[in-house]
């Protein structure tokens, strides 16, 4: 087995490989704005520095929030190096969410960008743990430290002979960094995970995907996604490769930026390379004759497959992915959802390699990746070296809950005992997606155990918490949320089944309006209170639908609602 290594020691370790290779870069201009291995580790050796001289210890946490930038990056491994927890916050939370997590978590500081200040500012006289804040730019007011600033505090620290970075002492099996997966409630679960469980997925991930050094990815998907952390920053940075962050998610800024800076590897969700394929589409139906053409060429191209086995999309369509820009794109890579086969195939038919993989934030996340030289679009791949997936209890079909089991496996869930042990079985990670493997080990997933509503984002929505909620209104009895189909967009979207307290049904009931209107005056008072509510989250955990029941929920004997009734339940329009 390769040897696993520390993440804090990634800067160090990649500089003295890789030295004056550029490592981060980001368009600024008409140039970019780059950053060499050699460069990445002083920077985050400086500000660990200055860190650590201003008290932070091991087993304390430090939060990052803020868009892809390098100064995020910078500011991710300048705390892994002080031994303290690397706390990433999603910046799609709202106000609210954010400050349950920093007061959970009781973090000590954290890196923002700018456009994140006036959040924290709101909430930080509210964390009286909260004592440094640290701008990924210029400071905006007098409490904030500029990321100038520490990197100058942290130069004339080392230059005085100050080197407390280099005394930090961590073991493989010492949890970095903590993942929130929910954060309004206080039964917040912080997924703890080690250098043991990320250095272990990148190097055995590196070898299905086949990473080499000259490599360039693009990145995306937001850096505090566990997907792009681990996939597309730690592993690159490892492997000697070099990322460019996108400036925006506007599709002809990304493309610009692939073709500006020659990436060949993208990492992405379902939603992202359906927008791609659409887009490529589109400009083809733009022009008849163009169109015409390029049907022949597809039929060439699948009867070439179906009949000779052989791929003539690469050849075929190379003026094509010229145009698109994305022709120096080798590789793509789709995770955190499911990704429909035909949109795999798509990309296939225009000489494009699009594979998916699996895995959750407990697992690292990678369990699973579809080998390049032999791939299956229905499939999540087959399990990295070492780790092992079972089927537990199948039924006749082979179909049962996925569990894994190896060094990916986190170390547990943050102070919540019970939740690690409700998961994590003599060693198995039970992942709540049910499943099953063909003869030749490829997994396929064909539903869901849990309750999690999974967007085509990859965004995770726990029902439970939304129910929590909305149950706390005096209008709302009882509630069920669950997932909803899009019947425009067919993506998975938040839904929700309310029981209103029987009193207001009954106030409505007096008004003797015909059942049609009282139907109606009933749903806007639901709906205004499910509004004000959904205020305080972020945008993807918003109720979208909602349906108005007149009778208590089935539940089971220990009262509660029995959710299994409700799996293909419809909501009406």
């Amino acid at each position: 087995m390769e040897d696993l290594f520390l993440i804090k020691d990634i800067p160090e370790l990649s500089a003295k490989k890789f030295g004056s290779k550029i490592a981060l870069q980001m368009k600024s201009g008409y140039t970019f704005r780059s950053i060499t291995y050699e460069q990445l580790d002083d920077m985050t050796k400086k500000i660990a520095e200055y860190l650590l001289h201003l008290g932070i210890k091991k087993g304390e946490s430090f939060a990052v929030l803020g868009e892809n930038r390098p100064e995020w990056a910078i500011s991710y491994l300048s705390v892994a190096r002080t031994g303290a927890y690397v706390i990433p916050v999603d910046s799609m939370l709202k106000e609210k969410e954010i400050k349950l997590i920093l007061h959970y978590i009781k973090a000590k500081g954290i890196f923002v960008s700018p456009r994140y200040l006036d959040l924290i500012n709101e909430i930080k006289d509210s964390l009286p743990e909260l004592k440094h804040v640290i701008s990924m730019d210029e400071a905006e007011h007098t409490h904030e430290t500029p990321f100038y600033f520490a990197l100058d505090e942290g130069k004339k620290l080392l230059e005085k002979g100050s080197h407390k970075y280099r005394d930090v002492k961590m073991s493989l099996d010492d949890p970095y960094v903590i993942i929130f997966t929910s954060g309004t409630t206080g039964q917040s679960k912080g997924v703890m995970l080690t250098s043991k469980n990320i250095s272990y997925d990148i190097i055995y991930s590196t070898k299905l995907i086949e990473v080499k050094e000259n490599d360039r990815f693009i990145s995306v998907l937001p850096l505090h996604h566990t997907f792009e952390a681990t996939a597309g920053f730690l592993l690159p940075l490892y492997n000697g490769c070099t990322i460019t962050y996108a400036r925006s998610l506007k599709p002809n800024e990304i493309l610009e930026d692939i073709k500006d800076s020659q990436s060949t590897i993208l990492l992405g969700v379902p939603l992202l390379f359906e927008k791609i394929i659409l887009g490529i589409k589109r400009e083809i139906k733009k022009s008849l004759i163009t169109n015409t053409i390029v049907n022949g060429m597809l039929a060439i191209e699948k009867g070439s497959k179906f009949l000779l086995n052989i791929k003539l999309g690469n050849p075929i369509f190379k003026t094509l992915r010229e145009k698109s820009g994305l022709s120096t794109i080798r590789l793509m890579i789709s995770g955190g959802a499911a990704l429909k086969p035909e949109v795999a195939e798509s990309f296939e038919s225009f000489g494009f390699l699009l594979v998916q993989g699996y895995g959750l934030t407990e697992t690292s996340p990678v369990v699973s990746v579809n080998p390049l030289h032999k791939y299956k679009h229905r499939s999540i791949g087959v399990p990295i070296e070492g780790v092992e997936v079972q089927i537990d209890n199948p039924n006749e079909n082979g179909e049962g809950e996925i569990k894994v089991r190896g060094p990916i496996v986190m170390k547990g869930y943050y102070n919540n005992q019970a939740a690690t042990d409700a998961v994590i079985k003599d060693g198995w990670f039970y992942t709540g997606d049910i499943g099953y493997i063909d003869k030749e080990g490829y997994i396929y997933i064909s539903g869901r155990k849990k309750s999690i509503i999974v967007t085509e984002a990859g965004k995770n929505v726990y029902p439970e918490e939304i129910e929590e909620m909305l149950g706390e209104s005096e209008l709302i009895e009882e509630v069920l949320v669950l997932s909803v189909i899009n019947k425009k967009s067919g993506r998975e979207e938040v839904g929700a089944i309310i029981y209103p307290n029987p009193e207001l049904i009954e106030n409505v009931m007096k008004k003797n309006l015909s059942e049609e209107e009282g139907d109606k005056e009933l749903k806007e008072i639901i709906g205004k209170e499910i509004a004000r509510i959904c205020e305080n989250l972020a945008d993807y955990k918003r109720v979208k639908k909602f349906d108005i029941r007149y009778e208590e929920f089935p539940k089971t004997t220990t009262k509660k609602i029995k959710r299994y009734l409700f799996n293909n339940y419809t909501i009406s329009d």
